[in-house]
């Protein structure tokens, strides 16, 4: 009976103080919501990928060289470590087409035990087995049909293959057609599978690839320390038993595939933990000063209670129980939003992305972890704001607190402070005396700037990226990209008619030995500059650099993953190809889209290599006919090269739009919580304003004005907080990706402008309340 009676009381005092607690409700439910939402995505996908990876028993090493034979195989596989090694022949080819020839990545595979394949339709594969397996977005985008016959293309040979089936291959969770493309656009280009018997069609190519299963080495969250130790062991141990130093030994950490949804799921995972966090801290601040101004104003009720013979601890846990009890409803209903809303929002973006066989939300002990610790947090909070009503004896407790004995600070009694206004007076004094209070609007003034700057700068990110790339750094209006193969005179010939400049990108491995004696591993891109001014370098302070004609200029994502700096030396090597090169990084440059070294035409002919342009930029507008050309892939203008890039920005868009949202509500419930705790606080003096005869219009300004103090100080402090989010943003991009977190001042013009009207608004709806106050009760004594 006692516990339902304080029941009662609580659910009176709550619905008595309804904003107050309907704002530590919200912060609850907004910190879950986003949180489990978000952490649902995450660990859903993280399973999903860790029991995709482990049932197709993705490779934990990937050995590249010239053709390896069977007894190479054998040998790698007696190093202690390694439980299984197979062969495979991967190249890139194209599917010949009624109407073009697409980009795709074949693959003659020995056996299906190492990253096998998943069957969606048609036959399972078997060694021996004739035909070929394609993946369906290919066979969808290409009105392609099991039993179809397609003709598929590799160095210029041709032959048909039967499609057996479709399915997917857990290294191609994430793949592009060529090192230039910057986002995936599934079934324009493709990738298939095949027996090893098939090769002899394509002209006998060679084994080209091991692929290692290791004893000591998961597929769950990542490679850790422990498993690059090891990889880096087998890796020195394979070089040594097929002497060779030239190999490329690359780990998952090193392909684009997994490294990049990897990365996906870091920055999904840290962004979960960041709203949460901002919003109990708001939370906190606003059980402190609810529960520290309602047990204060009980105080009569609470003696009361302890002279009915209540515990001190019985009387403790019903205030206690406050907040606990409007966090766990706020949590546990934001938790089930979240899951229900946020989860199937992200996990529909991320399936033009990502290939997995299934898109299944999961919820881990860390969504359980969070509820419990905001209501503990709540909780704890609580008890400390009612500890001291709580302390001392009924007989104490039962008369009225005396009056605080305030005393004027060394600033109140200074010249300067007499020469302030009676407005500006007041408002210190009052800020001063309710510091917590006055943090809590600056904190929650300064997050929903903070949200609304990092919003509008991930719009200005994006639209300063596509003019960064194909405005300073790319100034050709068209493009004209050539099969693989195609005679280099007939390239330069092009570039010849068309004034323009020819560039050759190919896929690379690149290795530096690390302080600690290891040697970091990354794959890139080797571009050689051909003669021109239309492809342009910058530095890091986006100054246009001009190559010199030795060394070689480094990326500037690409230094910091291998940890060079300008001077320092690096290993390189084509990919597929046997001899590795050694040069010095003379200059780094700044490239949004491609991670590599990039050269002169000549120094890269000084290597020995031929310089066989695939790409030839230019300004003039090229005749459409060229693109039926045996020799042609196509013709692209800059607006067609900018399209992969509006993907992009719908992502963008929906992360915009959530910022946006989360932001506006966060202003809202705090600006609005503080303004009504301040009124009441406030009846008392703002009735004696009224009896002395000052106009209800200068009370309402004298809100206003600490209002606007409070929404100035959050707008500074907030500005700062946009800038580190965004860059936080986009740090957390994968290696392949170097994006400048880019803020343009009308967006911190619009920010700083939405923060003020927001505040200013209610400022100027909360201050109508003064002509409802009545003097006779709030100039009333304690009773």
């Amino acid at each position: 009976m006692v516990r339902n009676m304080l029941f009662r009381k609580m659910l009176r005092d709550i619905r008595k103080a309804k904003v107050q607690f309907l704002s530590i409700f919200i912060m609850s439910f907004l910190g879950m919501y986003i949180f489990v939402g978000m952490d649902s995505e995450v660990t859903g996908m993280s399973k999903g990928e860790f029991d995709y990876y482990t049932e197709q028993n993705l490779a934990d090493l990937w050995v590249e060289g010239a053709d390896f034979s069977s007894e190479s195989a054998s040998v790698v596989s007696n190093i202690p470590g390694v439980s299984k090694t197979v062969r495979r022949i991967q190249s890139p080819g194209k599917a010949v087409l009624p109407d073009r020839e697409a980009d795709m990545s074949i693959n003659f595979i020995e056996n299906d035990e190492i990253s096998s394949t998943y069957r969606i339709s048609g036959d399972p594969y078997s060694v021996g087995e004739r035909g070929v397996w394609i993946d369906p977005f290919f066979a969808k985008k290409n009105h392609l049909s099991i039993g179809d016959t397609i003709t598929l293309k590799i160095d210029g040979v041709e032959w048909d293959e039967i499609i057996r089936g479709t399915i997917y291959n857990p290294e191609y969770v994430y793949f592009l057609p060529n090192v230039a493309a910057l986002m995936p656009e599934y079934g324009t280009y493709g990738m298939c599978f095949m027996d090893s018997a098939e090769s002899r069609m394509a002209g006998g190519a060679k084994w080209n690839q091991l692929l290692l299963d290791l004893k000591n080495v998961d597929n769950r969250d990542g490679l850790s320390d422990q498993e690059k130790a090891e990889c880096s062991r087998i890796s020195r141990e394979i070089r040594k038993a097929l002497d060779n130093d030239s190999l490329a030994v690359l780990t998952k950490d090193d392909n684009l595939s997994y490294q990049t949804f990897r990365a996906e799921m870091d920055q999904h995972e840290a962004m979960s933990f960041m709203f949460p966090i901002v919003f109990l801290l708001i939370s906190v601040m606003g059980i402190i000063t609810t529960m520290t101004r309602m047990t204060s104003r009980q105080r009569v009720q609470i003696g009361t209670l302890k002279a009915l013979g209540f515990s001190r601890r019985t009387i403790m846990l019903h205030y206690v129980t406050y907040g606990g009890f409007l966090s766990l409803i706020g949590s546990v209903l934001g938790g089930f939003a979240g899951y229900s809303t946020i989860t199937d929002l992200i996990m529909g973006m991320m399936k033009d992305t990502y290939i997995f066989p299934s898109y299944e939300p999961g919820l881990s002990g860390k969504a359980v972890f969070m509820v419990i610790f905001e209501v503990a947090v709540s909780s704890g909070v609580g008890y400390i704001s009612c500890r001291k009503e709580l302390a001392p004896p009924p007989a104490e407790t039962l008369r009225p607190e005396s009056p605080k004995n305030l005393k004027h600070s060394a600033f109140e009694k200074s010249r300067f402070w007499r020469g302030l206004g009676f407005n500006v007076q007041w408002n210190i004094r009052d800020i001063m005396r309710n510091r917590l209070r006055t943090c809590m609007g600056v904190l929650g003034v300064a997050g929903c700037t903070m949200l609304l700057i990092s919003a509008f700068g991930c719009l200005d990110s994006v639209n300063f990226f596509t003019v960064w790339m194909y405005g300073e750094l790319n100034t050709a209006s068209s493009q004209i990209t050539f099969k693989e193969g195609t005679d280099p005179d007939d390239v330069k010939d092009y570039a010849l008619q068309y004034s323009g400049q020819m560039i050759e990108t190919v896929a690379a491995d690149f290795e530096v030995l690390s302080d600690d004696g290891d040697t970091i591993k990354k794959t890139g891109t080797v571009t050689a500059v051909g003669k021109g001014n239309l492809m342009h370098f910058q530095n890091h302070q986006l100054k246009y650099i001009d190559f010199t004609d030795t060394g070689v200029a480094m990326s500037s994502k690409m230094a910091l993953s291998l940890g060079i700096k300008e001077g320092d030396f690096v290993r390189w090597h084509i990919t597929g190809a046997d001899k590795w090169y050694r040069d010095r990084v003379v200059q780094i440059y700044r490239n949004p889209s491609s991670q590599g070294i990039t050269m002169k035409e000549d120094v890269f002919r000084d290597h020995d290599i031929a310089f066989r342009p695939s790409v030839v930029l230019t300004n003039c507008i090229p005749d459409p006919s060229i693109e039926d050309r045996d020799e042609v892939i196509s013709v692209q203008n800059t607006g067609e090269m900018m399209s992969s890039i509006e993907e992009m920005k719908k992502m963008m868009y929906v992360m915009m739009g959530i910022f946006i949202v989360v932001a506006t509500v966060l202003g809202i419930v705090v600006l609005y919580n503080l303004g009504v705790l301040s009124i009441v606080e406030k009846a008392r003096d703002m009735a004696t304003l009224k009896v002395l005869g000052f106009p209800v219009g200068m009370i309402r300004w004298i809100l206003i004005m600490q209002n606007l103090w409070i929404t100035i100080a959050g707008v500074i402090a907030g500005i700062p907080l946009g800038r580190l989010l965004l860059d936080g943003i986009m740090a957390d991009m994968p290696e392949s990706m170097d994006y400048m977190g880019v803020i343009k001042m009308p967006s911190y013009f619009l920010s700083v402008i939405g923060t003020f009207i927001l505040s200013m608004g209610i400022s100027v709806l909360l201050s109508r309340k003064v002509k409802s106050i009545d003097m006779v009760d709030a100039l009333k004594g304690v009773e």
